[in-house]
């Protein structure tokens, strides 16, 4: 028996009925559902009945017949599992394989099914389709049922006869006889008796039965394609009756438009008649009312209705129009709206988590390829977080992508870089000072910031701390600092606890908005806007003085105020200023002159804060050329004034005398280094301002006017600034500290970077000092450059750029003139003339300007810094703690693995390059130095003869060599080299490489590691020294050039030098094959060789390396022991440590005479017979900078 009684498949009979009833049940309901659901999904997809074309038609009918194919196919598929799972179950199999009959069989069922359903979806299946469809699903039911009943083990044990038994039944069945044809033909040729005439007749009625079923089938279809044709027609007509009216639609509609054209402009004509400075918006109102909006309704036949839902009312015409208006109106004014797009990301950390929220909600969450995310992504960085990525932006795939936000989310985007620029900026905002009611407001401000990002960074919770708190509070003034600890004190009281980050800038956020109150606040109520203009000006000033003086009455062209930045002072207005404001000059000169004073402005220049006696920007009037504006001319003083004149020569004479340069007219007679540039911002490259730069050659730094600063909208911070000019010195003044612009040329591509910039209100060039193509035609030797001076452009002086950016300043070419001539310079933002512009040589300008300004910012001071200058009274000693970088740890590492001792018995060791650097090609500056050093060589002859045997000596102990190949490229680098005397050994030339040369930006310097500092105490070795009463004095001779350097790093050390000292001939190239004097890392390396060499012999030299370890200051050993017999065994060790790594101990001092007869006196810094030991005549050592008498 094959059933297991313990399974659970073993089911009742009754049970089995069921299922087999329900999953057939199933079956018919899910043929129907699925006919329904297509059926109310043809509905709702449209509300007519769709023609489709004949490309359509046929495009479904190849369709249609790929979907009978397949059907048939399916079906094939599956009678071939039914004829042999009914041979399966003819033999005695396994449960499992009963579940697998079942499982296919039904499988393949479903197959057939949903090709059936594709079927319908074209058209009716015909009516054999339908009966194997029915045959399908009764087979499979059958075979399953007895499928189920095996494994149920209803029937008991197997049964070979009762099975074929019951597998002939369904052989009977109408509907298996398609199925199991073949098998009925057989069966009924195995039979030996005559079929039966009551067989014969159940045979001939079935089919007569089948025959009449499938006529009104046929008869049903036929009637059905033939309704379906004459809707056909129906349908033609009517949409060629509504394609009719929709074009008589849409001409009406064209017409209208028409009309709605002339009456707008019909009313435009009549509005621009009656009021020409009407408001465009107030226009367009205007000229949408009297015109009608058109909406285009679709119109039905009476006999085809579209469904309905008859419960919604349909609207008013009325509100229709309303609705489409409102939806026009709102269409054009979205459209109106600038396009959103993300920041740039410069990369501080601070502003990451904004910038990436609105770049992946307007960028990433589009759905384009990664190539166009990648572009996007490129353009909306900037600064360092472009220098993060770059090799990236080479590729364009998606994986790129990921790497390039995982660059950024792992440089700024972790909690804890995001912290730390927050308290860093916290930690460097400038104390507050009690009147500075905006400084107030901007700390609240990002007080504010910090607290909204606390959820985000959590690391930001340690501001909830109250020794964080204080720090806070020391910088803010100190009626704010009370209130605060009036209000700490008592939530102490209250809650015990001290009051988180959030009270504190909830509380600065009320004290800022009390302090800056506009009505009712102590600047509203005690300081007048006069007063807050003329303190503006004091701080200008101040700052006016470091550029230049004005001296007297050289008028200003208007053109010269800075940008505008605030409305008229007059009608508000903020497209103008007040001397250019109609409605200003529209009143009569009275009341002008009552408006001026009754708002305390200047009469020289309409400004707030000064009177016209103290006016250094009187404006020029365009009318008599005076020094006043032009909207206070008066012609009648003007007449009385030429009148007066007139009747006293002697009177006017001495008139004209006095105000000589304005009654002339007469410009400045010189001209400047002043061009036309484009300044940016690293942060927007591509928003670019043109103003007028003045080069500077006697200012240390780059000033920018304020205004030009706001509009480029760079970051900046306040500073204060100590000044040292011509009128003062150390003057103190406010600030800002701009850094990351950029400026090139106004015809120029190139962009040179400038160094941090300080704002100014106002940079005071007079504007005729800017050279123009006028200057360049007054001289003959300046007439090419006519062409290449840039118009006069309608721009301020903004920028003044010091000799800190000498790249700016640099004369790339230079046309002279005679004497007393100006001449012409071009530097790589264009030309310029300097000196007189007029043919003769007294000038009648008045304007003279002073150049030369030194600055140094002065750090903000805090109550910290106050706490330890007087707390510098009380300390006796300082503990010197050393900190070592993760730099110095890789100089350790590179230096611990790779020293080694070589050949000639010296130590080796690698340049210790923080990254091994791919340099330019510097051959050119070596050379031009080279020659630079002949020239000095030839004029001196003792120098001359110290630096050949110096360079000499240095090939002939084998510390350089020749180089006869090129090298590699980018791996090699040229010295340049000079010769210093020390003071206080004359006759002693040393040669230093100058590893500091710059080419191209770079030098050797920049990409060498220093190493942390491994040299002794210097009070530690002079204390001891002085201990015991046997000194010790020695020196290592030439101690960096007892360090070799690896062979594939000295390439980098190429110098040019002539053989044998020959002058005459071709220069060659040598390379050092030891560590160098002027090399960055060369103490460092040195240091750590000798310590390295004492550690590796102080097993066999333990008083040689101790004497090392403790009592070397860089190459000076001083010591002091008990007695000279320990003395003689210290010099004898440390000379036998030191021999092991070819360096070599000598210039021995000592004050026991015992100790020098032991060493040789060629190792002696004295003639040993030449010692006195009397007190009265004692020999002078100098050892670590000091004189010792031994």
């Amino acid at each position: 028996m094959m059933t297991d009684k313990g399974s659970n498949l073993c089911t009742p009979v009754k049970e089995i009925e069921v299922l087999n009833a329900a999953q057939n049940k199933e079956t018919d309901d899910e043929i129907e559902d699925r006919s329904e659901v297509e059926k109310r999904n043809e509905v709702r997809r449209s509300v007519r009945e769709r023609v489709p074309t004949e490309k359509m038609l046929a495009y479904q009918r190849e369709e249609s017949e790929k979907a009978e194919k397949r059907l048939m196919h399916a079906y094939e598929k599956w009678k071939d599992e039914a004829r042999k799972a009914r041979g399966l179950l003819k033999t005695d199999i396994t449960e499992s394989q009963l579940a697998s009959i079942i499982d296919i069989l039904e499988n393949e069922r479903e197959t057939v099914m949903n090709a059936y359903i594709k079927v319908r979806s074209y058209a009716t299946p015909p009516t054999d389709t339908r009966r194997r469809i029915d045959a399908c699903d009764a087979v499979t039911k059958d075979i399953v049922k007895i499928a189920y009943e095996r494994i149920s083990g209803v029937d008991g044990d197997f049964d070979s006869e009762q099975v074929k038994g019951r597998l002939r039944e369904l052989l009977d069945r109408d509907y298996a006889r398609s199925i199991y044809g073949s098998t009925v033909s057989h069966i009924s040729s195995k039979s030996s008796t005559p079929i039966s005439q009551p067989s014969v007749n159940s045979i001939l009625m079935a089919k007569r039965i089948e025959a009449a079923a499938e006529l009104a089938a046929k008869e049903a279809e036929y009637a059905t394609i033939m309704e379906e044709k004459e809707q056909r027609e129906k349908i033609q007509l009517l949409e060629e009756k509504q394609r009719k009216e929709l074009d008589a639609q849409r001409s009406e509609f064209e017409r209208l438009q028409a009309v709605k054209e002339v009456r707008a402009a019909k009313a435009r004509l009549e509005v621009y008649d009656k009021e020409e400075t009407t408001h465009s918006t107030n226009q367009n109102d205007e000229l949408l009312q009297p015109v009608s909006i058109y909406t285009h309704k679709p119109v039905y036949s009476s006999s085809v209705k579209p469904t309905l839902n008859e419960r919604v009312s349909s609207p008013t015409p009325n509100v229709d129009v309303s609705y489409l208006a409102q939806a026009v109106q709102d269409s054009i004014t979205l459209n109106r709206l600038p396009m959103p797009e993300p920041t740039v990301f410069t990369g501080d950390p601070i502003h990451f988590i904004e910038w990436k929220a609105s770049f992946q909600s307007l960028i990433d969450k589009r759905h384009i390829s990664s190539a166009d995310k990648l572009y996007y992504l490129k353009k909306y960085i900037a600064g360092s977080a472009l220098k993060t990525l770059e090799g990236i932006f080479y590729r364009n795939d998606e994986e790129a992508y990921k790497d390039a936000w995982k660059r950024l989310q792992d440089r700024y985007g972790q909690p804890f870089t995001i912290q730390r620029a927050f308290r860093e900026k916290l930690a460097n905002w400038p104390r507050i000072q009690p009147k500075d009611s905006e400084g107030l407001r901007n700390f609240s401000d990002f007080l504010t910031t910090c607290k909204d990002a606390m959820p985000h960074v959590k690391g930001l919770e340690i501001l909830n701390d109250c020794e964080e708190n204080r720090k806070l509070v020391s910088k803010i003034p100190d009626w704010a600092a009370a209130r605060w600890n009036r209000q700490a004190t008592q939530t102490l009281s209250e809650t015990q606890d001290f009051p988180s980050f959030q009270d504190f800038a909830h509380f600065m956020s009320i004290e800022a908005e009390v302090a800056c109150n506009p009505v009712t606040s102590f600047h509203a109520l005690h300081v007048s806007e006069a007063n807050k203009e003329k303190h503006n000006l004091k701080v200008s000033k101040n700052k006016a003085s470091v550029f230049h003086t004005k001296l007297v009455t050289q008028h200003e062209n208007p053109k010269l105020t800075s940008k505008i930045t605030k409305p008229c002072l007059f009608c508000q207005g903020s497209e103008h200023q007040i001397h250019d404001c109609s409605k200003f000059t529209a009143r009569s000169l009275e009341e002008r002159r009552q408006f001026i004073k009754d708002t305390k402005l200047c009469y020289g220049c309409l400004r707030l804060g000064h009177n016209a006696r103290d006016c250094h920007s009187r404006h020029s009037c365009n009318t008599c050329k005076r020094r006043h504006p032009t909207c206070l001319h008066d012609d009648g003083f003007i007449r009385k004034l030429k009148s007066s004149s007139l009747q006293g020569p002697e009177n006017a004479h001495e008139k004209v005398t006095t105000s000589l340069s304005v009654e002339s007219g007469c410009t400045s007679a010189n001209t400047s280094m002043i061009v036309p540039v484009w300044l940016s911002s690293q942060n927007n490259p591509v928003s670019e301002k043109l103003v007028y730069a003045l080069l500077d050659t006697q200012s240390d730094t780059v000033f920018i006017e304020y205004a030009v600063s706001q509009s480029l909208k760079v970051d900046s911070c306040p500073v204060t600034l100590k000044l040292t000019t011509m009128v003062g010195k150390d003057s103190l003044i406010l600030s800002e500290r701009v850094s990351g612009l950029r400026v090139r040329g106004f015809n120029s591509p190139l962009v040179l970077d400038l160094p941090a910039a300080y704002t100014k209100e106002c940079i005071p060039a007079d504007r005729a000092h800017i050279p123009t193509r006028e200057t360049a035609r007054c001289w003959k030797h300046l007439a090419p450059l006519i062409d290449k001076i840039p118009p006069l452009q309608d721009c301020e002086v903004g920028l003044l750029i010091g000799y800190n950016c000498s790249r700016a300043l640099a004369p790339r070419e230079v046309i002279l003139g005679a004497e007393n001539e100006p001449y012409a310079v071009r530097t790589d933002l264009g030309w310029s003339i300097v000196g007189p512009s007029l043919t003769h040589h007294e000038s009648q300008s008045s304007l003279t300007m002073c150049h030369r300004v030194s600055i140094k910012e002065i750090p903000a001071v805090t109550p910290t810094d106050v706490i330890k200058v007087l707390e510098s009274d009380f300390k006796d000693t300082e503990e010197r703690t050393r900190v070592v970088s993760q730099d110095d740890i890789m100089f350790l590492n590179k230096l611990g693995e790779s020293i080694r001792m070589n050949k000639d018995s010296h130590l080796e060791m690698p340049l210790p390059f923080k990254r091994r650097p791919c340099l330019p090609n510097n051959e050119p500056l070596a050379v031009t130095r080279l020659q630079h050093l002949k020239r000095r060589l030839m004029k001196n002859q003792e120098y001359r003869e110290h630096y050949v045997k110096f360079m000499e000596d240095v090939i002939e102990n084998g510390d350089a060599e020749r180089v006869i190949d090129e090298g590699k490229e980018g791996e090699k680098w040229y010295i340049p080299h000079h010769g210093v005397y020390h003071s206080k050994k004359p006759g002693k030339l040393r040669v230093v490489f100058d590893c500091s040369a710059r080419f191209k930006g770079t030098c050797l310097n920049d990409h060498l590691l220093v190493g942390p500092d491994l040299m002794n105490s210097l009070t530690g070795i002079l204390l001891r020294f002085r201990q015991y009463p046997v000194a010790l004095m020695c020196d290592i001779e030439r101690m960096f050039h007892q360090f070799h350097v690896d062979k594939a790093d000295r390439d980098y050390l190429r110098f040019l030098w002539w053989r044998n000292g020959d002058f005459n001939s071709q220069p060659q190239t040598f390379r050092m094959r030891v560590h160098l004097f002027g090399a960055s890392s060369s103490p460092g390396c040195a240091n750590y060789g000798l310590k390295h060499l004492a550690r590796e012999g102080e097993h066999l030299y333990p008083l040689g390396s101790q004497f090392i370890m403790q009592d070397f200051y860089m190459d000076d050993g001083v010591s002091s022991v008990e007695s000279a017999e320990k003395a003689i065994k210290l010099a004898q060790e440390a000379r036998q440590l030191c021999a092991l790594g070819g360096l070599r101990l000598h210039k021995f001092a000592s004050n026991d005479k015992a100790v020098l007869e032991t060493i040789p006196p060629s190792e002696c810094a004295v003639d040993v017979t030449s010692v006195n030991l009397s007190l009265t005549d004692q020999s002078l050592e100098r050892a670590l900078g000091i004189y010792w008498a031994s």
